[in-house]
């Protein structure tokens, strides 16, 4: 099947599938664009002479954040014709794909809160801290201080219910300034 064969069984394949439209640019994949975010991209098999593999598309970016999304993807034979293919989408693709992205939105949208969070905390430690520095990970957030010849890290983990303060060379009076904090968060 050439590009522009693949480009028409989608805009017919869309019309066999409830709420579907085709996003068909020349020079890329042509994709089924569903309701609440799906995304199907429709390829050739190059192998497999008029055969099509339809695949599940994530949003951007996700399946390098959230490794364990699984693939879904369908096989078929393009001369079946376009309803035979919206079928078989349906009943083999659709369900668990939909399942599985519903869950990864949510994923995201829980990452996004969370980065929101740790990142408000983290402005306020950069405000009380003199000259500090700031580096962003995957999901902390590490804040560097110096005063005199103490050092400090304090390293903000996922949604800020933890961290974890590591302070070299204190002098007599910040270790007990530190350990008098301690006493009253223990009381």
């Amino acid at each position: 099947m050439n590009e522009w064969e693949v480009d028409e069984l989608v805009f017919e394949i869309a019309e066999h599938l409830e709420d579907f439209t085709a996003l068909v640019r020349p020079g890329h994949p042509a994709y089924l664009m569903g309701p609440a975010g799906v995304r199907l991209v429709v390829h050739p098999i190059w192998n497999q002479q008029g055969r099509i593999r339809v695949l599940g598309i994530y949003p951007d970016g996700s399946r390098g954040m959230l490794l364990n999304l699984r693939r879904h993807e369908i096989t078929v034979t393009a001369a079946r014709g376009a309803k035979f293919i919206a079928k078989r989408i349906e009943r083999r693709l659709l369900p668990d794909y939909r399942r599985d992205l519903v869950a990864c939105c949510e994923r995201l949208a829980s990452r996004s809160a969370e980065n929101g969070t740790r990142g408000e905390f983290a402005e306020t430690l950069m405000a009380l801290l003199p000259d500090a520095t700031l580096t962003e990970k995957d999901r902390e957030i590490v804040i560097r201080w110096r005063l005199g010849d103490t050092v400090g890290t304090f390293t903000v983990h996922g949604d800020t219910t933890t961290s974890t303060i590591e302070i070299r060379n204190a002098d007599r009076e910040l270790t007990e300034r530190m350990a008098y904090a301690v006493q009253h968060r223990a009381t």
